[in-house]
C-alpha cells in the first residue's frame, strides 16, 4: 500500500516561485518549475485551499489558474530579456474538468501562445498528481515597469 506524500513534499524540479504578490503569499508557498515550452506553477493542496467536500474550491482553482498563467508570461518576458512590468489579467477561461482532492500536488502547466508588447496569450492545464482537473487559458495586460 502506497503512502500518501508528506504534506511539504515538492516533485522533484520544482524550485520556489518568486513571482506574486502579497495574496498569493498567503495562499503559497508556490513552486515553478520552467521548462523549454511551458512553466509550471503549483503546490500541495491544503485543508485550507478546499471546499466542504474535501476538494480544492471552484475559487481556488480559478486562482490557481491566474496566478499560474500569469507567471508563465513573466517566465518567458524574462526568458525573452524582456524588462519586468506588472502585468494583469484581462481575461481568464477555467474548464472545471474534475475534483482535486486534500493533500495532491495541484500544478497549472501553461504555454505562453503569444508574448506581445501589450497582450499576452496564455493557455494550460490544470493537473493533481498528473490528472487533468482543469483547462486555463487567460489573456495578460503589460503595465508599467517595475523594480526588480
Amino acid at each position: 500500500m502506497a503512502h500518501p506524500p508528506h504534506p511539504d513534499a515538492v516533485p522533484e524540479g520544482f524550485v520556489p516561485a518568486t513571482h506574486g504578490g502579497p495574496y498569493a503569499k498567503e495562499l503559497g508557498p508556490f513552486w515553478s518549475k520552467p521548462e523549454e515550452q511551458h512553466v509550471s506553477l503549483g503546490l500541495r493542496l491544503q485543508r485550507r485551499h478546499c471546499n466542504s467536500a474535501g476538494a480544492a474550491h471552484g475559487g481556488f482553482i480559478a486562482t490557481l489558474a491566474d496566478l499560474g498563467l500569469i507567471h508563465a508570461v513573466a517566465v518567458m518576458r524574462e526568458r525573452d530579456g524582456r524588462p519586468r512590468h506588472f502585468l494583469t489579467t484581462v481575461n481568464l477561461t477555467v474548464d472545471y474538468l474534475a475534483p482535486a482532492p486534500e493533500g495532491c500536488w495541484l500544478e497549472v502547466r501553461a504555454e505562453v501562445s503569444r508574448l506581445g508588447r501589450n497582450l499576452s496569450f496564455t493557455e494550460g492545464v490544470m493537473l493533481a498528481d498528473g490528472k487533468r482537473v482543469a483547462r486555463v487559458s487567460a489573456v495578460m495586460a503589460v503595465l508599467g515597469p517595475r523594480e526588480r
